[in-house]
């Protein structure tokens, strides 16, 4: 049911024993909710786990600077089964189950679609990222919001906002991190580690975007196949930000990139300018998202074929506007 975060906070000092769970593939916004989220738990000495399969990528560590996340589930009999930043149960991953048979369950998002439910579920989509929702989450939990939980936050916040370039940035974006800067969020260091650090591989990388992005009218795109990623030694994770790059094009008003993760088994990144809604088009294609920024993980035989189908509806969508 929906539940103001005043009652959600309730919940929480009335737990002993909290998990916290986020999506599969964690953006900056995934870990910087969830992180935030488990540290504010501790700070109220609440026994708190947090529980992810998938591998963080060293530049993520290194901006997380600690890494209390688990891979495997252990059942302490937990009274409080926490989802932050995951709009649909399927994004649970391996520990979609464990969540949904939680004995009471906590939903905190920021996406549209709320086809994940809890217990006591609190989804707004005016703000830009989850990490905003878990600020004021621990305003009404009423303890310190000090250095540590704000460089968290604010990872979460320039995450999703693309550094306060995305359309989903708006005046709440700004306060939070104002008070994130004001309590010390480390913004030189965060910064430096996510927009001014690039190793060789990520420079070959964009060498291989920039030789091989397609314009088609108003849509730029790129293909990257398996054998590609194993040519660069890199996973899907390495090429995320293909499609906002494609959106810097002068002209273009969609982007996507089309990363072969395992064979046949593809990831769907799509960007858009204002009044340009990607998210309809990712949800044709079983995904979903925010209006400008959106995903989906397809299987396909044929990746040439999946492109022109993904082409097609970004020209209806432009159609629309």
């Amino acid at each position: 049911m929906k539940a103001s975060l005043k009652i959600i906070a309730k919940e929480i000092h009335n737990a002993k024993k909290i998990a916290i769970f986020t999506h599969k593939n964690p953006d900056l916004d995934a870990l910087g909710s969830s992180l935030s989220l488990y540290y504010a738990c501790r700070q109220l000495g609440k026994e708190v786990d947090i529980y992810l399969k998938d591998e963080i990528l060293p530049r993520k560590v290194k901006l997380i600077q600690e890494n209390p996340i688990q891979k495997d589930f252990i059942d302490k009999q937990y009274d409080l089964f926490i989802s932050t930043d995951t709009s649909t149960p399927n994004l649970l991953g391996d520990f979609k189950d464990i969540f949904l048979n939680g004995r009471k369950k906590i939903v905190l998002d920021h996406h549209s679609s709320d086809l994940l439910q809890g217990d006591f579920t609190y989804r707004n989509k005016n703000f830009s990222s989850c990490s905003e929702v878990v600020y004021k989450l621990i305003k009404e939990l009423k303890i310190e919001f000090n250095s540590k939980l704000a460089s968290l936050v604010f990872i979460g916040l320039t995450g999703d906002t693309n550094s306060f370039l995305n359309t989903n940035t708006n005046v709440n974006s700004f306060y939070v991190a104002y008070k994130c800067i004001k309590t010390g969020a480390n913004i030189t260091f965060i910064n430096n580690v996510e927009y001014k650090s690039k190793t060789l591989k990520d420079i070959e990388l964009e060498k291989y975007l920039l030789n091989n992005l397609k314009i088609d009218d108003n849509i730029a795109y790129c293909l990257v196949s398996l054998k590609t990623l194993q040519k660069y030694n890199a996973i899907k994770d390495d090429c995320d930000y293909f499609s906002s790059k494609l959106l810097n094009v002068d002209g273009v008003d969609i982007s996507f990139s089309l990363i072969e993760q395992t064979p046949n088994y593809y990831s769907l990144s799509m960007r858009g300018k204002y009044g340009f809604n990607v998210k309809d088009i990712a949800e044709k294609f079983g995904g979903g998202g925010h209006i400008s920024a959106a995903g989906a993980k397809i299987i396909a035989n044929n990746i040439e074929k999946l492109k022109d189908e993904i082409v097609n509806e970004c020209k209806k969508q432009c159609e629309i506007k």
